[in-house]
């Protein structure tokens, strides 16, 4: 995907978190925030140049539905463009160190993806407020990177 595209997932996906009561709807405010979050990383991979912001969306680890002239879309190999989450694929370039405090505040996050969603542990107000605070600096780092452009959307 494009920056500009990241950019208007992440407003919307916010304004979806912003409707879930964090506790009653966890796994959709989890999903939707996790989801925004990664789609911070890969804006600012892209802004920096570190990886490819091609319009093909990432399937899994190398693999990307490339759209075809006849509106189809075709899993193809592909150069590394967009993360499906922070360390698959892992980024073997060198990040700066704005981007790589993001990649952290995302494995922040998602260290509560199994145990709460998946394995049935019932999240607390302290999981939901370190994961808030992630975000809330993962977002704040990608505006200061884009220079306000996140806010612009």
């Amino acid at each position: 995907m494009n920056v500009k595209s990241h950019l208007e997932k992440i407003v919307r996906l916010e304004a979806l978190r912003a409707r879930f009561d964090p506790l009653d709807d966890f796994e959709l405010w989890f999903w939707s925030g996790m989801t925004g979050g990664t789609h911070a990383v890969n804006a600012a991979l892209h802004h920096a140049g570190i990886t490819t912001a091609d319009d093909v969306y990432a399937a899994q680890p190398g693999v990307y539905l490339v759209p075809q002239p006849d509106g189809t879309l075709q899993a193809a190999f592909h150069p590394l463009g967009d993360v499906l989450h922070v360390g698959r694929p892992v980024v073997e370039a060198p990040v700066p160190e704005d981007i790589a405090s993001m990649m952290h505040l995302m494995e922040v996050v998602e260290q509560y993806r199994d145990p709460c969603v998946r394995a049935g542990v019932a999240p607390t107000a302290a999981i939901v407020e370190e994961c808030d605070k992630a975000l809330r600096v993962c977002f704040r780092l990608l505006n200061e990177r884009m220079e306000g452009a996140l806010h612009e959307h």
